[in-house]
Protein backbone atom coordinates (compact mmCIF):
# COMPACT_ATOMS: atom_id res chain seq x y z
CA UNK A 1 0.00 0.00 0.00
CA UNK A 2 3.11 2.31 0.69
CA UNK A 3 4.18 2.40 -2.73
CA UNK A 4 0.72 3.10 -4.26
CA UNK A 5 0.04 5.51 -2.23
CA UNK A 6 3.52 7.05 -3.40
CA UNK A 7 2.73 5.77 -7.18
CA UNK A 8 -0.61 8.07 -6.82
CA UNK A 9 0.60 11.12 -5.50
CA UNK A 10 3.34 11.39 -8.30
CA UNK A 11 1.47 10.53 -10.94
CA UNK A 12 -1.36 13.23 -9.12
CA UNK A 13 2.14 15.45 -9.50
CA UNK A 14 3.15 14.60 -12.54
CA UNK A 15 -0.83 15.26 -14.43
CA UNK A 16 -0.44 18.78 -12.60
CA UNK A 17 2.37 19.80 -13.98
CA UNK A 18 1.11 21.41 -17.25
CA UNK A 19 -1.65 23.28 -15.98
CA UNK A 20 0.32 24.63 -12.63
CA UNK A 21 3.31 26.21 -14.52
CA UNK A 22 5.29 28.52 -12.58
CA UNK A 23 5.05 32.10 -13.91
CA UNK A 24 5.68 34.44 -10.73
CA UNK A 25 8.55 36.41 -12.88
CA UNK A 26 10.70 36.65 -15.57
CA UNK A 27 13.34 34.59 -13.77
CA UNK A 28 10.65 31.86 -12.67
CA UNK A 29 9.75 31.85 -16.79
CA UNK A 30 13.57 31.55 -17.63
CA UNK A 31 13.35 28.49 -15.35
CA UNK A 32 10.41 26.90 -16.63
CA UNK A 33 12.08 27.23 -19.97
CA UNK A 34 14.89 25.73 -19.01
CA UNK A 35 13.60 23.10 -17.61
CA UNK A 36 11.25 22.27 -20.97
CA UNK A 37 14.68 22.43 -22.87
CA UNK A 38 16.23 19.52 -20.63
CA UNK A 39 12.99 17.32 -20.87
CA UNK A 40 12.93 17.85 -24.77
CA UNK A 41 16.90 16.39 -25.17
CA UNK A 42 16.03 13.76 -22.74
CA UNK A 43 13.01 12.98 -24.85
CA UNK A 44 15.46 12.93 -28.16
CA UNK A 45 17.93 10.48 -26.44
CA UNK A 46 19.05 7.34 -28.14
CA UNK A 47 17.12 5.19 -25.83
CA UNK A 48 19.61 2.42 -23.20
CA UNK A 49 21.56 6.10 -22.34
CA UNK A 50 21.77 6.94 -18.45
CA UNK A 51 18.74 8.17 -16.81
CA UNK A 52 17.24 11.63 -17.65
CA UNK A 53 14.29 13.49 -16.69
CA UNK A 54 11.28 13.55 -18.89
CA UNK A 55 9.18 15.92 -16.76
CA UNK A 56 9.04 17.29 -12.87
CA UNK A 57 6.92 19.03 -10.47
CA UNK A 58 7.76 21.36 -7.20
CA UNK A 59 5.25 20.98 -4.63
CA UNK A 60 4.05 20.09 -0.96
CA UNK A 61 4.39 16.24 0.11
CA UNK A 62 2.22 15.12 2.82
CA UNK A 63 3.92 11.81 4.37
CA UNK A 64 3.40 9.58 7.26
CA UNK A 65 5.54 9.13 10.64
CA UNK A 66 7.04 6.49 8.28
CA UNK A 67 7.37 8.57 4.89
CA UNK A 68 4.73 6.96 3.04
CA UNK A 69 3.37 9.73 0.56
CA UNK A 70 -0.10 10.41 1.29
CA UNK A 71 -0.62 13.66 -0.81
CA UNK A 72 1.16 15.59 -3.56
CA UNK A 73 0.13 19.18 -4.66
CA UNK A 74 1.58 21.14 -6.87
CA UNK A 75 2.95 24.83 -6.07
CA UNK A 76 5.69 27.04 -5.95
CA UNK A 77 4.87 28.95 -2.41
CA UNK A 78 5.44 26.56 1.00
CA UNK A 79 4.13 27.84 4.45
CA UNK A 80 6.92 28.35 6.92
CA UNK A 81 5.03 26.06 9.25
CA UNK A 82 7.30 23.17 10.88
CA UNK A 83 7.09 19.85 9.70
CA UNK A 84 5.65 21.18 6.26
CA UNK A 85 6.92 18.36 3.48
CA UNK A 86 8.39 20.19 0.38
CA UNK A 87 10.28 18.75 -2.64
CA UNK A 88 10.16 17.50 -6.31
CA UNK A 89 9.11 14.74 -8.24
CA UNK A 90 10.94 14.13 -11.57
CA UNK A 91 9.45 11.23 -14.59
CA UNK A 92 12.87 9.85 -15.64
CA UNK A 93 13.25 7.76 -19.21
CA UNK A 94 14.15 4.48 -17.36
CA UNK A 95 11.45 2.88 -14.94
CA UNK A 96 13.93 1.26 -12.33
CA UNK A 97 17.29 1.29 -10.36
CA UNK A 98 19.01 3.84 -8.95
CA UNK A 99 20.41 7.05 -10.29
CA UNK A 100 23.08 9.55 -8.91
CA UNK A 101 21.66 13.12 -8.12
CA UNK A 102 23.39 16.31 -7.27
CA UNK A 103 21.05 18.43 -5.54
CA UNK A 104 21.95 22.24 -4.55
CA UNK A 105 19.59 24.56 -2.21
CA UNK A 106 20.08 28.27 -1.76
CA UNK A 107 17.87 29.85 0.75
CA UNK A 108 18.16 33.84 1.33
CA UNK A 109 19.75 33.67 4.30
CA UNK A 110 21.63 30.93 6.25
CA UNK A 111 19.52 28.81 8.33
CA UNK A 112 20.21 28.12 11.98
CA UNK A 113 20.83 24.35 11.14
CA UNK A 114 20.79 22.56 7.67
CA UNK A 115 19.12 18.86 8.01
CA UNK A 116 19.97 16.34 5.71
CA UNK A 117 18.63 13.33 7.22
CA UNK A 118 22.21 12.00 8.13
CA UNK A 119 23.31 12.45 4.17
CA UNK A 120 27.12 13.95 4.09
CA UNK A 121 26.80 17.87 2.54
CA UNK A 122 28.71 20.77 1.64
CA UNK A 123 28.12 24.54 2.45
CA UNK A 124 28.83 27.98 0.84
CA UNK A 125 31.10 29.60 2.88
CA UNK A 126 28.06 32.05 4.05
CA UNK A 127 25.87 29.15 4.93
CA UNK A 128 23.03 29.94 2.09
CA UNK A 129 23.44 27.00 -0.09
CA UNK A 130 24.01 23.23 0.50
CA UNK A 131 24.94 20.42 -1.87
CA UNK A 132 24.48 16.98 -1.52
CA UNK A 133 25.30 14.20 -3.67
CA UNK A 134 22.92 11.48 -3.38
CA UNK A 135 22.16 7.66 -5.29
CA UNK A 136 17.97 7.46 -5.22
CA UNK A 137 15.86 4.85 -6.58
CA UNK A 138 13.74 5.03 -9.08
CA UNK A 139 10.11 3.64 -8.44
CA UNK A 140 7.69 3.11 -11.53
CA UNK A 141 9.83 5.73 -13.65
CA UNK A 142 10.20 8.63 -11.15
CA UNK A 143 12.51 9.93 -8.44
CA UNK A 144 11.53 12.31 -6.18
CA UNK A 145 13.24 14.21 -3.24
CA UNK A 146 11.46 16.12 0.04
CA UNK A 147 12.52 18.37 2.69
CA UNK A 148 10.66 19.74 5.53
CA UNK A 149 10.63 22.89 7.26
CA UNK A 150 11.98 22.89 10.37
CA UNK A 151 12.37 25.95 13.43
CA UNK A 152 15.01 28.55 12.17
CA UNK A 153 14.38 28.18 8.22
CA UNK A 154 13.69 31.55 6.57
CA UNK A 155 10.94 32.75 4.75
CA UNK A 156 11.96 34.24 1.16
CA UNK A 157 12.76 33.03 -2.22
CA UNK A 158 14.94 29.57 -1.99
CA UNK A 159 16.27 28.06 -5.61
CA UNK A 160 16.99 24.45 -5.90
CA UNK A 161 19.01 22.78 -8.73
CA UNK A 162 19.20 19.18 -9.80
CA UNK A 163 21.20 17.35 -11.68
CA UNK A 164 19.91 13.74 -12.49
CA UNK A 165 22.75 11.44 -13.84
CA UNK A 166 24.65 13.66 -16.37
CA UNK A 167 21.67 15.55 -17.60
CA UNK A 168 21.31 19.55 -17.90
CA UNK A 169 20.27 20.99 -14.33
CA UNK A 170 16.37 21.03 -13.48
CA UNK A 171 15.53 23.92 -11.41
CA UNK A 172 12.93 24.98 -9.17
CA UNK A 173 12.49 28.29 -7.76
CA UNK A 174 9.42 28.76 -4.44
CA UNK A 175 8.71 31.15 -1.90
CA UNK A 176 8.78 30.42 1.80
CA UNK A 177 5.96 32.29 3.44
CA UNK A 178 4.89 33.17 7.10
CA UNK A 179 1.01 32.01 6.78
CA UNK A 180 -0.30 34.48 9.45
Amino acid sequence: MKHLRQHFAILIALVCLHGHAQTVNPLTESIAASNVAVFKACAAAPKGQVACPLDAVFGLFWLTPKNEVLDFRVSNTVPLVINQNYGWVARLNQSSGKVRVLERMTLPEAPKTWGTGGQAFGTSADRTTMSMDLMLNVYDGTVSKSWDVVSGDPAGRYHITVFIENSAPLQFEFDVVDPR
